[in-house]
């Protein structure tokens, strides 16, 4: 069992945790504060909301460098500042962002469109506030302006930081509708994103809403009904006269609808991306074309990590053997050790984000660093949990088979012929039909190869002598074909010509 794990571990090195600022060196870990009120942050001497403050701020809108992540119990990134100048948090229990990853944003190439419909250009905030100071900058009926951060306020309204600095603007009005939309053409690569089916009513006069028993506003209204901030799942809608866009709630118990007309916005799409980002653990060319052949096969070494609502979580141990958690976070698509392969949507959760990282809070008590098994508790077994506490399933079988089909050899109190031929059992489920006819005649040439007959039973080496068999006879085929003679021939007279 240790001789197994020292070699599966020497080839595919475990996923450890970036913690230190020289595991940054040569990434942007660059973050920025804004909790949205025009106050500065007191930066604390330890990581903890409640802990000792310093006498250093930083002030709204700064940007800092980050040297280390630390996951706190209460779900909360705690960041520490670059140069020991002390600690600040992402976001803050009860109140919200204070801190957001620079490098999310400016990335995804968020860009907006403003049309209000009414031909009037917007003007510009100073502050994310409808009613806050105006600047001397306006966008104009149709043009795209490209977003560096967004921010949840009060109403439902998002409130949109233009990425050259310019102010603020606001994807709607409350009573008057929508000013600006996701640009299309910036969704263009993201076609195969998942449309959530999750929707939350969010009416300004706090009044609950009747469920309608059809598609208009004006139908008869049915017993049920739902409360300001309620959450519910669509399984159909449809676009009626008004632009109204009526829901068909997943229960059956009839319809509601987006907006009304002369009142406002009534509900809104709750969009919660779960993607699964996956990574090769071989970071050499010629391990990754490795894992390439593997994946057709429905296996591979991989280092498997969740983003959901923008930051990416996985886990990990390292050589110290920190008895703190394991749990790590980074930016979407750029672990550290791995090279990033590709990303599947899972799907959106319903969770609101307060919940998830307060779930997130209460795994990271659990998957502690020193309890990490390339085995038995890995990044893909953790991702796996994740993902189903989310509420979106499980990760595909294919990113986790490899430390399945390794985990029969630990397992088993056999001898190791015994354990290699559980294995290849194993396997021939993981792949299907489409190696095992092609393994038994190999192995079948190697017992051959020994004296053995086939139905003896399979010791180790007989597949390996059955492929240089293999091999030896279809040499052995091929220098009998007329292409092969005619090449023996040439080969000749070019060393007679040489002579």
């Amino acid at each position: 069992k240790r001789w197994l794990k020292h070699r599966v571990m020497s080839v595919f090195p475990f996923c450890s945790r970036v913690s230190s600022s020289a595991s940054r060196r040569g990434q942007a870990n660059q973050w920025r504060y804004d909790a949205g009120d025009g106050q500065p942050l007191v930066i604390r001497a330890e990581p903890n909301v409640d802990g000792k403050r310093t006498r250093e701020t930083l002030q709204p809108g700064a940007t800092f460098d980050v040297a280390e992540e630390k996951v706190g119990a209460d779900g909360v990134l705690y960041l520490k500042l670059d140069g020991d100048k002390g600690w600040v948090f992402d976001r803050k229990p009860g109140v919200g962002q204070m801190c957001e990853r620079v490098a999310i944003k400016e990335e995804a190439g968020n860009l907006w469109r403003y049309d209000a419909g009414d031909g009037q250009p917007l003007v510009v905030r100073t502050v994310p506030l409808i009613d806050g100071p105006r600047s001397d900058v306006v966008l104009q009926p149709g043009e795209v302006f490209c977003v560096s951060q967004e921010k949840a306020g009060a109403d439902g309204v998002l409130f949109l930081q233009l990425a050259d600095g310019r102010g603020w603007a606001f994807d709607r009005k409350p009573e008057v509708g929508t000013m600006c939309e996701r640009h299309r053409a910036a969704q263009a690569e993201d076609e195969d994103v998942p449309v959530s089916q999750y929707w939350r009513y969010v009416a300004k006069d706090g009044k609950p809403i009747f469920v309608r028993s059809e598609p208009d506003i004006a139908s008869k209204k049915t017993n049920a009904s739902l409360e300001v901030g309620e959450m519910f799942c669509v399984s159909e809608e449809c676009r009626g006269p008004q632009d109204v866009l009526y829901l068909h709630l997943a229960d059956g118990s009839g319809w509601l609808f987006d907006t009304k007309p002369g009142v406002g916005v009534m509900c809104q799409r709750h969009e919660a991306l779960v993607t699964l980002h996956i990574y090769d653990v071989p970071t050499h060319p010629t391990g990754r074309r490795a894992n390439s052949v593997l994946r057709a096969f429905g296996t591979g070494a991989f280092h498997a990590a969740v983003e959901v609502y923008g930051v990416e979580w996985s886990f990990g141990g390292n050589q110290e053997g920190d008895g703190g958690t394991g749990v790590f976070t980074c930016a979407p698509k750029t672990c550290e050790g791995h090279a990033y392969r590709e990303s599947l949507y899972m799907g959106h959760t319903p969770m609101e984000e307060e919940r998830v990282r307060a779930m997130i809070g209460r795994m990271s008590r659990d998957w502690l660093a020193k309890d990490y098994d390339i085995l038995r508790k890995n990044c893909c077994h953790f991702s796996d949990v994740l993902c189903q506490k989310l509420q979106v399933g499980e990760i595909p079988a294919w990113v986790r088979n490899l430390s399945g089909a390794a985990r029969i050899l630990a397992d088993r109190r056999t001898s190791f012929a015994k354990a290699a031929m559980e294995v290849s059992e194993a396997a021939k489920e993981v792949v299907g039909p489409i190696v095992g006819p092609a393994v038994a005649p190999i192995v079948a040439r190697g017992k051959a190869a020994r004296g053995a007959s086939p139905s003896d039973a399979f010791q180790l080496g007989d597949f390996t002598i059955g492929v240089m068999a293999t091999v030896a006879e279809q040499a052995n085929e091929l220098m009998k074909t007329e292409v092969a003679k005619d090449a023996r021939g040439k080969i000749a007279k070019s060393l007679d010509c040489a002579q």
